[in-house]
């Protein structure tokens, strides 16, 4: 199973996938965060909050996954990011900066930069760049 970026705090015990075949006296930890347990969207999202607070964001008001860092000091414009489990949408108008951050962002945790989002969560995104 694919493993999250996140870390576990205290323990959990699974039950094995179906065709594994448990066995008498065995019992299963989880070591890390997988997908498909619930606890693992969790975890990562703890994770992210934690990193991104050490690099100067804070979240936007009630809403726990989008933060804001504002302009200064290793980055020169203002930047937005929004996580649903392990798909993340960066936002800057600076493109430059926004490189540097997703630099940053990749070399911390393991992912791939896709380019310029055309659909996020199921919803289609339309630029208007002349505004």
């Amino acid at each position: 199973a694919d493993q999250l970026e996140g870390g576990i705090n205290g323990r959990i015990f699974i039950t094995p996938p179906k065709g594994w075949g448990e066995q008498d006296n065995i019992v299963y930890e989880c070591l890390h965060p997988l997908y498909g347990i619930p606890y693992s969207a969790r975890a990562l999202s703890k994770t992210l909050d934690a990193w991104f607070k050490s690099q100067g964001f804070h979240t936007a008001g009630f809403e726990e996954s989008i933060w804001i860092r504002k302009a200064g000091g290793e980055y020169k414009h203002y930047l937005i990011v929004s996580a649903h489990i392990d798909d993340t949408l960066m936002a800057c108008k600076s493109l430059s900066t926004l490189e540097k951050f997703k630099t940053a962002f990749l070399t911390r945790f393991e992912g791939t930069n896709e380019g310029e989002v055309t659909t996020y969560l199921g919803g289609e995104l339309i630029r208007d760049r002349a505004q």
